[in-house]
């Protein structure tokens, strides 16, 4: 009886020491939430992670990470171009136009998809490691496209969206969560390097002050900037938003300043 309890004495044994073994070549949080330190513009911020952040140790995956604001044919982001004195002949071909029962219509996504595509581009072109994120539904827009970036740990998250309000509302603004003086000088560099684009022109920039939800859940380790480039409510804004011209000019000037941001703020 006593061989047999010292028999299985040892194997306990022999399992838990194999366990501490495992566990001592593991890099394991101190609790439920992991702090760990970064740099930015020379500032060292400490930060911290919830059960749905990325571990402390993981490596950035991209370094911008470029998101189409709303998803495909999601209900309310529309013009309908019927009401307007809009030729379909001046409509980009890579801007739809869609149809249900009110009419014919252009949506805020697609739009979007243009601008955020020619950004991307040249982002890629230029040697940046960018990544072009779309949702495929409600299941990734909103506060779950924050929580997707983050899977990727980019240093900046850029969100193109486009304003309705009314048909008289004109210009472009960038925004950033309150409180965060990096997040605030970066919108207002993006901001200002499109400024002389001659088609939208350039409004006051805003801080998020909690409704604006992807921005809300874009964890610290990453800046978030949202841009309202323009608004398709204004059928007038809407062909210019729409254009070649302003999509290359946004495009191009935008990925230039994110270049430099990049080499300013975590080279």
């Amino acid at each position: 009886m006593l061989s047999l309890l010292l028999n299985n004495f040892k194997k306990v044994m022999m399992v838990l020491l194999i366990g501490m073994l495992l566990m001592s070549g593991m890099k394991t949080a101190d609790s439920a939430t992991e702090y760990f330190n970064y740099s930015v513009g020379g500032t060292e911020i400490t930060s911290t992670m919830d059960e749905e952040s990325i571990p402390a140790w993981q490596q950035r995956e991209f370094d911008v990470i470029v998101r189409v604001g709303e998803y495909n044919n999601k209900s309310g982001k529309r013009i309908y171009i019927d009401n307007f004195d809009i030729r379909w002949k001046d409509i980009p071909t890579d801007i739809k136009i869609h149809q249900d029962s009110e009419g014919h219509y252009i949506h805020e996504h697609d739009i979007n998809l243009k601008i955020a595509t020619k950004l991307y581009n040249e982002l890629r072109e230029n040697g940046v490691n960018a990544k072009l994120q779309i949702a495929s539904g409600k299941s990734e827009d909103l506060n779950a496209a924050a929580r997707i970036s983050n899977k990727s740990n980019p240093k900046l998250y850029i969100s193109i969206h486009h304003n309705y309000f009314d048909e008289n509302s004109k210009g472009y603004f960038a925004m950033y969560n309150e409180g965060n003086n990096v997040a605030k000088d970066i919108a207002t560099r993006l901001s200002n390097s499109i400024k002389d684009n001659g088609l939208v022109r350039q409004n006051e920039n805003r801080a998020n002050d909690g409704y604006i939800g992807e921005l809300n859940k874009i964890h610290n380790s990453t800046i978030g900037v949202l841009m309202e480039l323009g608004f398709f409510s204004n059928p007038d804004e809407l062909m210019n938003i729409i254009s070649d011209q302003y999509a290359n000019y946004v495009g191009e000037h935008m990925a230039n300043e994110i270049e430099n941001i990049l080499a300013d703020y975590w080279n």
